[in-house]
């Protein structure tokens, strides 16, 4: 588990002495004081102090788990450590009457950790809402005087977040912010940093600004700006910026981050962060680059369906940015799950492309859905786009109202520039005479997406040839596939290669994996 503070190394010298002497009480009462310090410290001597813990020692819940912990993340003793923290989880769970609020509190609150750093934070909720419950069950008096309560509804909220339980993991931040002590060594600094961050991150800057000007009016070290607790901090800075059009102040926070990226669980936010810093900079092929080097830095992980479908709208974006939106909506419908942030991304990879019924199309799925302010903002203004491109302005005036109300309430800006450039000048026109001029003060002249050349963009149907091409397929045998002339492959050839700039079968078949606009060769059955 992860400390917001350097550890204290006296707590594991007490622990030490008191399971020496099998003083459990003493043993239990250091641990509860010191439980984050003694897991964020020299590792290898607190194995050797769990070592000597007698096997009365080891049947009382608190050490059991703190054990168990320490075993786990030895590959040779996992199944000894997995032993130590079911036994200890089983009791915590089971409301024993000898397990008291606060341990039963530590415990699950460190299965949902070990559960959310093993990849596997649905499967740590149960043990969150339990250690949420033990925390509540515990009167003022006890609340005083637990030094690690700050910290423990850090853990419990992020947990809670990455299990897609939003409104919980801001709830148990607030928790966690309120028991922040004043006025001394700030604990739980995670609480301040995620509530700023998910409210940025999610479009919703009046809130961040409210925590990060918690941040600002005092001095903090640099241990918690920039490092672990402070991540989702830099993040929020980073979006501040963006949305204010200043990619240099939004970069400077993310440098100023001190994390290993082959490790740090944030790793997502922190890339999605890093790519719109560099689109807004001008540079979509850096940030394109920069994302697949982050996600293969992460091994396995990083190549995984479920980091593909939640980075997938990520790239289309991109794709769309670099006037490649045919391969935006290959990529959104081979790896993006049915969610509003695919169906947004594929809207506008339609509108690039001309093509306003399908950009409607893909509006009309997200209706009803709990979105993000950020997800409304760029739903309000791609509907404004595609409408405003055959509908005029007086039939649109209740639609531009509620996008600039949108922006002026949220603070946002960004989503006017993943506009195509056409659509960019028509809204923004629109914009101003609805009466909201003074959001567009600073943007700039030209969007983020490249206009799109229509003569080098391939048809569904030419697609579908390419499809058939990597398959190894004979003219013949395509134009049986797709039941028509076998001239008429040739000439959707013709017209293929003429579009990617080649003169060879393979290297169409090259190009057009580069460029993400059909799946990898499948040689065999």
């Amino acid at each position: 588990m992860l400390a917001d503070l350097p550890h204290n190394p006296r707590y594991l010298a007490h622990l030490s002495e008191a399971l020496d002497e099998n003083d459990i009480p003493r043993a239990m009462s250091v641990v509860r004081d010191g439980w984050f310090d003694l897991l964020s410290g020299d590792r290898r001597a607190l194995v050797d102090v769990v070592e000597r813990m007698s096997n009365e020692a080891s049947r009382a819940p608190l050490l059991a788990m703190l054990a168990g912990l320490v075993h786990y993340v030895a590959p040779h003793r996992r199944i000894k450590g997995l032993r130590f923290f079911i036994g200890a989880a089983r009791a915590a769970g089971s409301h024993r009457r000898d397990v008291a609020p606060l341990d039963r509190a530590l415990i699950m609150t460190s299965a949902s950790v070990s559960y959310r750093l093993l990849g596997r934070a649905t499967s740590g909720l149960r043990s969150a809402r339990a250690a949420l419950q033990a925390l509540h069950e515990m009167s003022n008096e006890e609340r005083g005087s637990v030094r690690a309560l700050p910290r423990l509804y850090g853990q419990l909220g992020t947990t809670l977040f990455y299990a897609g339980d939003v409104d919980g993991a801001l709830t148990a931040f607030e928790y966690g912010l309120a028991e922040m002590p004043s006025g001394s060594y700030p604990h739980g600094f995670t609480n301040l940093a995620m509530l700023a961050g998910i409210h940025a991150l999610h479009g919703e800057l009046p809130e961040a600004y409210r925590y990060i000007g918690l941040v600002r009016e005092r001095s903090w070290p640099d241990v918690v700006q920039s490092m672990y607790p402070g991540t989702f901090y830099r993040i929020a800075e980073a979006w501040v910026a963006l949305d204010e059009i200043d990619p240099q102040r939004a970069a400077h926070h993310l440098d100023a981050m001190v994390h290993d990226r082959t490790t740090i669980e944030h790793w997502i936010a922190i890339a999605v962060t890093e790519v719109y810093t560099e689109l807004l900079a001008g540079r979509p092929g850096h940030a394109l680059a920069g994302l697949d080097a982050f996600a293969a830095s992460r091994g396995s992980e990083g190549r995984s369906g479920a980091t593909r479908s939640i980075l997938a709208p990520t790239r289309a974006l991109l794709l769309t940015a670099l006037g490649n939106p045919d391969a935006a909506l290959v990529i959104l419908q081979r790896d993006g799950p049915a969610s509003p942030s695919r169906f947004i991304a594929q809207a506008r990879a339609e509108l690039a492309l001309g093509n306003l019924g399908a950009s409607l199309q893909c509006l009309r799925k997200v209706d009803g859905a709990r979105l993000t302010a950020r997800e409304r903002a760029a739903h309000a203004a791609l509907e404004a786009a595609s409408m405003l491109r055959f509908s005029e302005r007086g039939r649109l005036h209740a639609r531009l109202d509620r996008l600039g109300a949108l922006l002026e309430n949220t603070h946002q800006r960004l989503a006017l520039l993943l506009l195509p450039r056409g659509d960019y000048d028509r809204v923004l026109a629109a914009l101003r005479d609805a009466g909201y001029g003074g959001l567009l003060t600073g943007l700039p002249e030209a969007p983020l997406i490249l206009e799109i050349d229509a003569e080098r963009l391939l048809s569904p149907r030419e697609v579908a040839v390419l499809q058939s091409l990597v398959r190894n397929q004979s003219t013949a045998r395509i134009a049986a596939e797709l039941v028509v002339s076998v001239n008429t492959v040739k000439s959707q050839l013709r017209s293929i290669y003429r579009k990617l700039g080649v003169s060879t079968r393979d290297r169409a078949i090259a190009v057009a994996l580069d460029r993400h606009l059909i799946g990898p060769r499948r040689d065999g059955p």
